[in-house]
């Protein structure tokens, strides 16, 4: 029973291991490696991180990563920006007695003041540390977050953390290490600030950046609605339609369709056509037409017998009710004759030109 235990535990932790084998290894677990290798190779001191957490903070709300009875050490690089490492009395008095006594004593520490002796012997290993947690990370923007910290000086309280701390963001990372093979346990947090993106990712290509702005607006959707007609209906002939019967469309004009914005307000009036075998939209078609160039597709405009007018006002609705005609071809001729149009071929081979129709087999009708 128990080797099978145990062989369903290695294949668990050999499939966690495939899985996390192609993936960059965070921050965090960087310096679990590296406080564990630092501390047995440079004062032969067991140490193992048993729990680890990250969170991002403000220079106001470090205090939550550090006790008052803690020692406090601030740290800097070249570009001057200031970083920290806490502990507890827990992991700083197991450093002190490894070097001092060369063990690490079972029973609890005594409470007392910390002084410079103790950072001075405490800080080395926290410099050695982050020096080899720079080399278990691959992200650029990380090494540069771990790179350059020195010891600078023993902050007295927590108000002084706070003062000390003058980056925008902090990345906090907080451990919870066993040291001496189980004798001690302790608390460990590292303040180091957030860089921005961009900073200390020199070595990235600009085409694995993301797609720029003029690469993502050819696949924006916009819809364009337009309005050709307005008309009421009473409710009662509303809800009798039909499947053949015909709305006359009384006052319409292709050449002063309106353009709709998402909220149904008219943005502009414009001419229904097309250009370059697409369906298109001519807007201020009154106003004073700009220079065309040679290489632009003509815009095929949809003709209309009646007079432009060069003041557009808003389109009046119509406030009588308009009885429904059924489709015949009596009712389709008056239909295109208040539209413009001479009969009802005529209109049927505008609409399919408009709508792109033509010269899919059928024959326009010959006048």
């Amino acid at each position: 029973m128990t080797q099978s235990v145990s062989t369903a535990l290695a294949r668990k932790l050999s499939a966690g291991q495939e899985e996390q084998g192609e993936k960059p290894r965070s921050v965090l677990r960087a310096l679990r490696l590296a406080f564990a290798r630092t501390a047995g190779d440079r004062i032969q001191l067991p140490l193992s991180v048993i729990g680890a957490k990250q969170s991002n903070r403000a220079p106001d709300d470090l205090t939550d990563a550090a006790g008052q009875d803690w020692l406090l050490l601030q740290l800097s690089n070249d570009d001057g920006m200031s970083a920290a490492v806490c502990m507890d009395m827990g992991a700083a008095s197991a450093i002190v007695q490894v070097q001092t006594i060369g063990e690490v004593m079972s029973a609890p520490p005594a409470a007392r003041d910390y002084t410079d002796t103790d950072a001075a012997m405490v800080a080395p290993l926290m410099e050695e540390a982050l020096t080899r947690a720079v080399g278990l990370v691959e992200a650029a923007t990380d090494r540069s977050s771990l790179s350059g910290y020195e010891f600078r000086a023993r902050l007295v309280d927590l108000r002084s953390l706070t003062l000390a701390m003058v980056e925008d963001a902090y990345r906090v990372f907080e451990l919870t290490v066993e040291l001496g093979g189980g004798l001690r346990q302790g608390q460990i947090s590292v303040l180091l600030p957030e860089l921005p993106a961009e900073q200390g990712a020199g070595d990235t290509k600009p085409e694995e950046l993301g797609p720029n702005l003029e690469q993502a607006s050819g696949v924006v959707r916009a819809e364009l609605n337009t309005v050709i007609s307005r008309m009421s209906l009473p409710l009662a002939t509303l809800s009798g339609l039909v499947v053949g019967d015909v709305l006359p469309l009384v006052g319409s004009r292709l050449d002063r369709a309106e353009v709709l914005t998402i909220d149904r307000t008219r943005a502009a009036v414009g001419r229904l056509g097309q250009c370059g075998g697409m369906r298109a939209v001519r807007l201020n078609e009154y106003a004073a037409s700009s220079p065309e160039h040679s290489d632009t597709p003509d815009f095929l405009e949809a003709r209309s017998n009646v007079a432009r007018q060069e003041v557009l006002d808003e389109p009046a609705q119509a406030s009588l009710s308009h009885s429904v005609v059924p489709s015949d071809s009596a009712a389709m001729s008056d239909i295109g004759k208040g539209l413009g149009f001479e009969n009802p071929d005529q209109m049927v081979a505008e609409i399919s030109q408009l709508a792109g129709l033509t010269g899919l087999g059928d024959k326009p009708s010959q006048t």
